[in-house]
């Protein structure tokens, strides 16, 4: 956002998750705070801390309406998914407005696709002197978890998925000892625990983008494992699940594992999660696809299939993902 507007003009706020990461992102931030307030002593600026989940997504929302020209989230993925999904409510694109990252979580996975600093006084350094890019956003509309009847949507900037990374994150996320344990080591807990009891449920999806007469535009059907729509490339720590997305391309890249026994899921599935060579499995376990708009749902109304979004549960199927091309302005390395 640098060069954009003059420093007596611009205002940057900074919303902070201080629980974050096990509270790294309040130790994070009562660090460069000192920093922040001598670098921007020239330009106004504002601090504000979340107190509860979705609450990122008001003030992103709040900052943007105010006319504020940079929004910088302090936190991990879930604050950074927040801002975002705040940040396209309020129309920030149209208004000027870019997105700043200084990253604080356990999980890392979108810094790691766009390389942005961990270390946060050079993150600070990428928002105060680089220029905004326009990077794409994705969209879903699917049915709420706790009233299937009603229909949410949330916005996305890394990877959404469904089927057994639902499941993971519905049981982190209702699990007790989540807030005794750092959120990486109750993510493989129940990764693993999972892993060991997930049954695959028949799903028909349509990849939407295809010509009308094509078979990619028909219904197809398969046992689901795991369906990413990826935005970033990395999902769930250091899962290398989607190599070649690019987060300004204008297409999804859609990553699917399927027909899988749990000895395939440990034996080849895994490996291939973490090394980024899932096409290397059979093409009747795992394809790949560019693709703009996909539609899922389950064959058994009866089952309820969890679907997360930058690491929190977005809801159940069915579920539509539409890509929003160049949608957010974003300042990166």
């Amino acid at each position: 956002m640098s060069g954009a507007h003059n420093s007596e003009t611009k205002k940057i706020g900074f919303i902070v998750n201080r629980r974050g990461g096990g509270g790294q992102g309040g130790k994070t931030w009562d660090k460069i705070e000192p920093t922040v307030a001598k670098r921007l002593s020239q330009v106004k600026w504002k601090v504000e801390y979340t107190q509860h989940s979705g609450h990122a997504s008001d003030l992103a929302r709040e900052f943007v309406e105010a006319g504020y020209h940079t929004v910088v989230a302090v936190g991990g993925d879930g604050t950074i998914s927040q801002v975002v999904h705040g940040y396209m409510l309020a129309g920030g694109n149209a208004k000027g407005c870019a997105i700043g990252i200084i990253s604080t979580g356990t999980g890392g996975d979108f810094v790691r696709t766009t390389k942005t600093p961990k270390n946060p006084i050079a993150a600070l350094d990428v928002i105060l002197n680089n220029e905004a890019t326009l990077v794409d956003v994705g969209h879903i509309t699917c049915a709420k978890a706790e009233q299937p009847s009603v229909t949410v949507e949330q916005y996305f900037i890394n990877i959404c998925s469904v089927g057994i990374s639902g499941a993971i994150i519905k049981r982190v996320e209702s699990s007790k000892i989540a807030k005794l344990l750092s959120g990486r080591l109750v993510y493989w807990i129940y990764t693993y625990l999972t892993g060991l009891t997930y049954v695959a449920p028949r799903v028909k999806y349509t990849l939407s983008e295809g010509a009308p007469d094509s078979e990619e535009s028909k219904d197809q059907q398969l046992n689901l494992y795991i369906m990413a729509v990826a935005n970033g490339q990395y999902l769930g720590g250091n899962m290398h699940i989607a190599p070649k997305a690019e987060i300004s391309d204008g297409k999804f890249d859609v990553v699917c594992l399927h027909n899988l026994s749990l000895f395939d899921a440990i034996t080849k599935a895994g490996p291939a999660l973490k090394s980024g060579n899932l096409m290397k499995l059979p093409a009747n376990q795992a394809f790949t696809q560019k693709n703009g708009k996909i539609t899922m749902s389950p064959i058994k109304t009866s089952d309820t299939i969890y679907v997360e979004a930058d690491g929190e549960v977005a809801g159940i199927l069915p579920a539509t993902w539409q890509m929003i091309p160049n949608g957010c302005r974003m300042i990166l390395p």
